[in-house]
């Protein structure tokens, strides 16, 4: 194993053990809400994508239309999402994140926010700029991938 590797899997068993405590959290809302994990995982795309239509859900979703309508059913049913007709074609139904819908989203994103807070508070300031060098760092790689899949060009890892 390289010391990159070696390095790599360090990083990989830290973010298990964060994971595996946010996990634990049982205040964190994704706990509380009644869903299944396609239905979360219709209320994440939509609030990262906006509103779209039942087939194209279906599709990001790999579902067919006639499961994604019984889902989206069951959403609607529950206050998450809403329907309503596009504007720009009116054949074609919206689904869209209703206020509750985005509350619940917002709650389970947020609640990782606030025990990452806690757990960063913990620290020094000099562990706090580590720790804020490394995001930096993590985010310039964040936007060379989403460059690299843009342009459809594969990067070499940097050394």
């Amino acid at each position: 194993m390289t010391s990159k590797d070696a390095a790599i899997a360090r990083i990989m068993a830290g973010q298990r053990r964060f994971q595996l405590a946010m996990a634990r959290d049982r205040s964190n809302p994704f706990f509380a809400v009644n869903l299944t994990m396609s239905q979360l995982k219709i209320l994440f795309a939509l609030r990262l994508h906006g509103g779209q239509g039942g087939h194209e859900l279906a599709q990001k979703m790999g579902v067919s239309p006639a499961t994604m309508t019984g889902i989206v059913d069951r959403l609607v049913a529950g206050r998450y999402v809403s329907r309503r007709e596009d504007p720009q074609d009116r054949r074609v139904r919206l689904v869209e994140l209703t206020p509750h819908g985005t509350e619940v989203v917002e709650g389970i994103m947020t609640v990782g926010e606030e025990h990452s807070r806690r757990l960063l508070a913990r620290l020094s300031v000099d562990e706090l700029d580590v720790v804020a060098d490394a995001m930096d760092i993590l985010g310039r790689a964040l936007a060379a991938e989403a460059d690299a899949e843009e342009t459809g060009a594969e990067e070499a890892p940097a050394d």
